[in-house]
Parts: structure tokens; sequence; C-alpha cells
């Protein structure tokens, strides 16, 4: 049995240090990579799937990859990016799937009605509180492209540069800029149909 001491100084060790443990062969060192990343993780496949119940297969999906792959990552302090890439490519196959396809269908038909037009805010412009600027952020998130709301997602939410972002996703650092941009820029004219005024919006509400 592992010396409880010794567990607590598995855990204060930084990610790098923890893949390398774990690449010789220590199951606790991983394992608290996994408590450590698997909340975040699970909040990420969830803004971008909308949907817990498959942020949690993907969040199992991703830790089960991370561990039988984990022996191949060559730089262990990109650890965190590395994950989030098993994730956001899960997340990339669950969107192409028909059932997902179907899901996105029925939700835009709910949300701005079967002429495909949004409907025009019920003015005045309204304030809101925070659970339910939440809500509604999180709804006009699932109506832009997946491309802008993975960039959106992993700059804004899961700490993520420009730079790292443009090398996880493979793509240009001005591409990955342009999704930002053009996708806050629909976030903000959605919760502004809504009646929301969005001025100022950074994508943190």
């Amino acid at each position: 049995m592992r010396d409880p001491a010794e567990g607590a100084r598995v855990e204060a060790r930084g990610d790098a240090e923890l893949v390398i443990l774990s690449q010789q062969g220590d199951a606790e060192a991983f394992g608290q990579l996994a408590r450590r990343w698997q909340a975040a993780l699970f909040h990420f496949a969830r803004r971008l799937l909308g949907n817990g119940e498959d942020a949690r297969d993907v969040c199992q999906e991703t830790l089960l990859r991370a561990y039988q792959n984990l022996p191949r990552l060559r730089d262990p302090a990109k650890f965190k990016s590395w994950v989030h890439l098993i994730t956001l490519n899960l997340c990339r196959d669950r969107m192409r799937s028909p059932r997902a396809r179907v899901e996105s269908q029925t939700f835009e038909e709910e949300t701005i009605g079967l002429t495909g037009r949004v409907a025009p805010p019920a003015t005045p412009v309204r304030v809101v509180d925070a659970t339910r600027l939440g809500e509604m952020l999180s709804g006009a998130l699932a109506r832009i492209s997946p491309e802008q709301r993975a960039a959106i997602l992993l700059r804004e939410y899961q700490g993520f540069t420009t730079e790292e972002i443009a090398e996880m996703t493979g793509v240009p650092t001005a591409t990955v800029r342009t999704r930002i941009f053009y996708g806050f820029r629909a976030v903000r004219q959605l919760l502004l149909d809504q009646g929301i005024d969005a001025a100022g919006f950074d994508g943190r509400a």
C-alpha cells in the first residue's frame, strides 16, 4: 500500500513530472493526472456538445486513450494541450454522427423556428441574472460553427493562447484569431436578438 505521505507528494507534482512517472509505470501518478483534469475536460466537452451524457462518455474515453497512448507523448510539458486535443477530436467525431445532426436540427427548429430566421428581440433590451445569462450564452455558443465554438472555448474557458490553439488544431494563428473574432460577433448578435445588451461581451459570463 502506498504511503499517504508519498501520495501527497505525487499530488503536489506538476503535470510534466506526473507524466514522466506515469510513463515509468506509476499508476497513481496517472490517477492524479486524471483527477486533476477530468472536471475541466468534462466542462469543455459539455460546452462543445451541449449534452452532459455525451460529455461524460467523451471524458471517460479521453482519459482511457490518454492512458493507452501516454508512452507516445514526447513532451511531458504539453500534457494539457495533448489531452484537450484528444477531447476535441472525440467531440468532433460525435458532432459528425447522424444522431448529432438530428439533435442539432431539432435544437435549431426549437430555438430559431422552422423559418430559419431568428425572432426579433422582445425589446427593450433587458438585464438578466447570471444564471439565465449563462444559459442564454450556452445556447448562443451552440449555434455558431463548431470551429468557432472550439476556438472560443479553448481560449476563454480552458486558458490556451491563440498560438497554442493553432498548434493543437493544425491551422494558422491568423485563422484561430478569425474564428474567435467572428464567433464572438455572432454570439453578441444572437444575444442581442434575444434582447440582451452584449456590448463588451468577452465570453466569460
